[in-house]
């Protein structure tokens, strides 16, 4: 299995990052933006809390559509997708921000969205590994040394 290393994949991962931080950039000065205190912080809370929704449920239907419809034949087709490399870059961001965010104390880690963030590491790990993960066993040059 080669590695999906072309340019079209360079340009993917390259508008996921600016896609990405434009969504940052947007909750950001979305937050000071708006004008009242309470609105203001739980404004934000449900757009990171969509954000993580939309993450998963997107991940979640590429990754059974990676299973089940692109299998051997046809992986590369899916593993060279926008849509693909967008959502597990994008999971893998969420997930960041939410350590990020229990480093700073801003949001308990006993909470329900703890399920769904796992859920987002879990979907970004599969995603980026299927992705950047090269299995050619065949062509590794391992030297078995017995009765030294």
């Amino acid at each position: 299995m080669e590695n999906v290393k072309d340019k079209q994949h360079y340009k993917f991962t390259t508008l996921s990052f600016i896609l990405i931080n434009i969504w940052a950039l947007y909750g950001f000065f979305e937050y000071f933006t708006d004008k009242d205190g309470f609105i203001r912080g739980f404004g934000l809370f449900i757009f990171y809390v969509a954000s993580i929704l939309s993450c998963l449920i997107l991940g979640f239907i590429l990754i059974l559509l990676r299973i089940l419809y692109f299998k051997k034949g046809r992986k590369n087709k899916l593993r060279a997708n926008f849509f693909y490399i967008f959502t597990g870059i994008f999971n893998a961001y969420i997930f960041i921000v939410w350590l990020i965010c229990l480093f700073l104390k801003i949001l308990p880690i006993g909470k329900p969205l703890t399920f769904y963030i796992l859920g987002n590491l879990v979907i970004s790990l599969f995603i980026l590994l299927d992705i950047y993960h090269i299995k050619n066993l065949k062509t590794t040059n391992d030297v078995v040394v017995e009765n030294i």
